[in-house]
């Protein structure tokens, strides 16, 4: 670990409140919030989006409040040498978009196994989740786009994409994981990718290519100590159903 991060320890029992707290979290936005904001009158879009959005603000307020505790100094300055975020070198294009494209694909090439342990009753999901998230109700990107424009929340998803970039990586990569390194050593990337995986449990069924895509990405941050690496790579990996989805015809 780099001297000059001001990073203090990490007990893998406080990862665990984290994990617990975060986990919990986000089945109580998508179970509970998300039906609530769809029965007052919000579409299916916007409560998901509105919904899980809540948890990336608790992620950045989080990691506001974590770092003025830690008795940082009040500066910029400050504040990106302590989340690693002022080390931009070559390097990290190379990482970030290798580790982007990882990230997109292996969800691509999970979801036919997916859909057939889902069909065939070994992973079971729950009863009304979405149908733009359902592995058996697939639908083409076309399809989706005409849904959101329908919908009229397609200037609302790269808000919630900013967020959830900025909460995650602040969060996990910026205030975490240097934390966690300072315990777990060269085993901080299969410990910090296991728990960031795990944090996604309300989508459990996303779990193998999330897991896959978790510890690739807690091992490049580990190569680098550079969180730039987990934005770019959380841009190129959400933004690009975004970009595919701009130049198809509705």
């Amino acid at each position: 670990m780099h001297r000059s991060d001001p990073a203090q320890p990490m007990p893998m029992w406080e990862s665990a409140i984290i994990l617990v707290v975060i986990t919990l979290l986000g089945i109580f936005c998508f179970y509970g919030v998300r039906p609530y904001l769809e029965k007052i009158g919000f579409n299916g879009y916007s409560a998901y989006l509105y919904s899980i959005s809540i948890v990336f603000i608790v992620m950045i307020l989080w990691s506001v409040i974590a770092y003025i505790r830690e008795g940082n100094q009040i500066s910029l300055k400050a504040f990106l040498n302590r989340t690693r975020l002022n080390r931009f070198r070559p390097n990290v294009i190379v990482w970030s978009f290798g580790l982007g494209l990882l990230m997109f694909l292996s969800t691509a090439l999970f979801s036919p196994l997916i859909s057939r342990s889902i069909s065939g009753g070994f992973l079971p999901i729950p009863n009304g989740i979405p149908d733009y998230i359902n592995p058996m109700k697939q639908q083409s990107i076309s399809t989706i786009k005409n849904q959101l424009i329908s919908n009229e929340v397609l200037l609302l998803i790269p808000v919630v994409l900013l967020l959830n970039i900025v909460g995650e990586e602040l969060f996990w990569r910026g205030m975490i994981f240097p934390r966690q390194e300072i315990i777990h050593g060269n085993r901080t990337y299969l410990v910090h990718g296991a728990i960031w995986a795990l944090s996604h449990l309300f989508q459990y069924w996303l779990l193998l290519p999330i897991f896959v895509g978790s510890i690739a990405l807690s091992f490049a941050i580990q190569q680098t100590k550079n969180t730039w690496v987990g934005i770019i790579a959380h841009v190129v990996n959400n933004a690009l159903p975004l970009v595919i989805m701009i130049f198809i015809p509705t």
